[in-house]
């Protein structure tokens, strides 16, 4: 196979190549603007409708695509908070600079983002995708003023949590942090460890963060095991030619809890975040952008505090005048206390007296490098090489601990343009593991995978998208499984302001190694290994709209459907031993709602969604574990001059006796949080104050482990 690859591939590019050179290319250049303001527009997205061509502004909004071939092409420039432009029968001739001047853009009225990477490993408009999409812009980020992604997800649509697992339309319950239904991707590079196979949330501070993109349903089509949920993508700052330095700092301390008797110490209990990060030219061909942070606190509850550090650099280089590499690397680690259970209900803020002082270091770094080839205006080339490194070690009272894990990642990418309305991805990607591990012993796995899609525009109202991948995994101990994960998607463009769209694909996740050999004590539980473990697979449909019926109104409706087979789920006996499980047969219904309002005239923005589930273990005709019937969000903003002012309204409802696993007899309450901030803003400077948990509510997701009581903070932040 890896050879007939190789001389298919070869031939292709042979032949395209060839086709490319036979002509001198020209060159387009020309500059974005904002209409209204005259302003420059940094990041602007131009494409060359039906080819792989396309560039980005630069912070004085100049832009340039070299090497196109003679030809007649339409040009589309759009930005996140813009009304897209196209210049329509923009003739390149040989050898030329075609300059098309200053391209002014309309300020929408909503900020939805036009082009997304992640949902079919292209560029691609927002409404072009026939699965759900949700997008966190920057505005989102800084707006909310959270350190870590984690908490900004928790107010997506469709999204919550249980304890740091993340749950996207129940796809997850509660995996004690073994294993992930959902596949974790920083500027589309899995950056998940071989041991555990969980997120670690803590990697990328949100000051680093552009976007995040949220695919929801199966996408094990294109991204294989631990996407048959969903897939989050962080994008990252990208490095820019002229120096900027941002500055963050935010200090913050607890209030009161609820009840006296929860109150553990007489200190004052605080935190403080520090994040800087700076971007500059290093050379006409080279750009570094570089950051760095601390955080640290005492933590709410007993035995809550933590001390992390991190660093990034990203470094891009220009290799010719259609190709690109891009260098990059993360770094996080420190040292945090836990908390497992509470000591109990009157003392709920307190740890068990002989758990007092248990502890976690850990630390994480990645390191990958993306290449990116526009062979020509029909073929694009992307290289990918990547490692992950994750370590920690358990210091607990019942159990001293560690582990080491390494993953080697490759793949190979490359997108054909046959048409302006026909394209074609096809890939082949590898991801190698080799755990050290008290916890799990020392093992090795290996999964290779193959990949193609096809996407086609019928009446230039029809999308279809279809498409298939092929996993092969292999561990140490002679298990070995092979999986087809197929999809189809169809998108109608009904009217411009109405969109259909019908998904169905298969998804598949193996057993991590934390769920098929842990082997230990952690606080008190006993976990027990399952080496007979069989991957997971499901089927995942949904149909739903976008629709806009008012310039300031955008609506998103989904239903969906995924059914589960082997479904892996923690079951604990009465001894509180826990194995890992497959579940036969398992289904979750539902439907999802998604509404933005946009008042200009009264500078007033909301945002509400509701998201109604039925998870159900079909074979014993239970609620499956951990997953809550419905969830709603609401957020709302206003802002007048240099004052800004919002809430964020957060609702998951109470889970059923049934879907409680350890401690089903007590007590439960729906999650109620509500966040409050307002900001001033000053030059280059924003001063913000949140009050976190207002009403301060006291709940939990995980059982016996309260969530934060009211919190107070204060954030200085200034582009420089």
């Amino acid at each position: 196979m890896p050879t007939f690859t190789h001389k298919f591939l070869a031939v292709v590019l042979f032949s395209l190549i060839s086709l490319g050179l036979a002509q001198e290319k020209g060159k387009i250049t020309g500059r974005v603007l904002d209409r209204q303001n005259q302003d420059p527009l940094p990041g602007a997205n131009i494409l060359l409708t039906g080819t792989v061509l396309g560039a980005s502004s630069g912070l004085d909004g100049s832009f340039t695509i070299p090497a196109v071939p003679p030809g007649t092409y339409d040009l589309h420039i759009s930005m996140m908070g813009y009304k897209k432009e196209q210049i329509t029968n923009l003739s390149v001739p040989a050898g030329e600079t075609v300059d098309v001047g200053i391209v002014s853009l309309e300020t929408t009225i909503i900020e939805t983002p036009e082009l997304l990477i992640t949902a079919n490993k292209r560029r691609q408009n927002i409404q072009d995708s026939p699965v759900s999409v949700g997008v966190m812009t920057r505005r989102d980020l800084k707006r909310k003023n959270e350190v870590y992604v984690d908490k900004l997800l928790q107010y997506a649509s469709g999204v919550n949590f249980i304890g740091s697992q993340i749950n996207i339309r129940g796809s997850s319950g509660y995996n004690y942090g073994a294993g992930s239904r959902v596949l974790f991707l920083v500027d589309g590079v899995p950056v998940m460890p071989g041991d555990s196979g969980d997120i670690k949330w803590d990697l990328v501070p949100v000051n680093q963060i552009e976007r995040i993109e949220i695919i929801k349903g199966a996408g094990s089509a294109l991204y294989g095991s631990s996407a048959m949920g969903g897939v989050i993508n962080i994008i990252t700052k990208q490095a820019l030619p002229e120096p900027v330095t941002n500055i963050r700092f935010s200090a913050g301390m607890y209030d009161e809890p609820a009840y006296d008797t929860w109150k553990w110490t007489d200190r004052l209990l605080h935190f403080d975040n520090l994040n800087i990060d700076h971007t500059r030219q290093l050379s006409s061909k080279a750009d570094l952008f570089v950051a760095a942070g601390r955080q640290q606190s005492t933590g709410y509850a007993q035995n809550g505090h933590f001390q992390r550090v991190n660093a990034s650099a990203k470094l891009s280089l220009k290799t010719g005048r259609q190709s690109n590499l891009t260098l990059s690397s993360q770094f996080e680690g420190g040292d945090r206390g836990t908390q497992l259970l509470w000591k109990s209900q009157r003392y709920a803020l307190e740890s068990n007296p002989e758990a007092i002082g248990d502890h976690v270091k850990s630390n994480k770094f990645g390191v990958y490098g993306i290449h990116n080839w526009a062979v020509n205006k029909r073929l694009g080339l992307k290289t990918r090489v990547s490692y992950f490194r994750n370590y920690w070690k358990n210091i607990f009272h019942d159990n001293i601990s560690a582990s080491t894990a390494h993953r080697m990642g490759f793949e190979f990418q490359s997108d054909f343009q046959f048409t302006e309305n026909h394209s074609l991805i096809a890939g082949v990607e590898n991801a190698w593991d080799h755990v050290s591990s008290d916890l799990v012993g020392n093992h090795d796995q290996n999964t290779i995978s193959f990949f193609v899609q096809d996407e086609q525009i019928l009446w230039h109202t029809l999308h279809v998208s279809s498409g298939v991948r092929f996993d092969r995994q292999w561990v140490d101990i002679g298990f070995t499984d092979s999986r087809w994960s197929p999809k189809l998607g169809l998108v109608w463009h009904v009217l411009d302001r109405f969109t259909l769209r019908a998904s169905t694909g298969s998804g598949f996740r193996a057993a991590s190694m934390s769920e098929r050999f842990s082997d230990s004590i952690y606080s008190g539980l006993r976990l027990l290994p399952n080496p007979d473990l069989k991957s997971e697979t499901a089927w995942s449909h949904e149909i739903g709209f976008y629709a806009r019926p008012l310039p300031f109104v955008f609506v998103n409706v989904a239903g969906f459907l995924n059914d589960y087979w082997d479904l892996i789920e923690p079951e604990p006996d009465n001894n509180q031993n826990i194995r890992f499980t497959n579940v036969t047969r398992a289904r979750i219904t539902g439907i999802e709602t998604h509404i933005q309002l946009v008042i200009p005239f009264l500078r007033w923005m909301a945002d509400i969604s509701y998201t109604l589930l039925d998870p159900r273990d079909l074979d014993r005709d239970i609620p499956l574990g951990y997953r809550p019937k419905s969830m709603a969000t609401f957020s709302t903003g206003y802002r007048y001059k240099s004052l800004e002012a919002g809430i964020d309204y957060r609702h998951v409802a109470k889970l059923d006796e049934e879907a409680v696993k350890l401690y089903p007899n007590d007590d439960r309450v729906a999650q109620k949080v509500l966040d409050a901030n307002i900001s001033f803003y000053w030059r280059n400077w924003v001063l913000t104050a949140h009050v976190k948990n207002l009403f301060n509510h006291n709940h939990t997701q995980v059982e016996r482990t309260l969530l934060p009581i009211r919190h107070y903070v204060l954030t200085l932040s200034s582009e420089l």
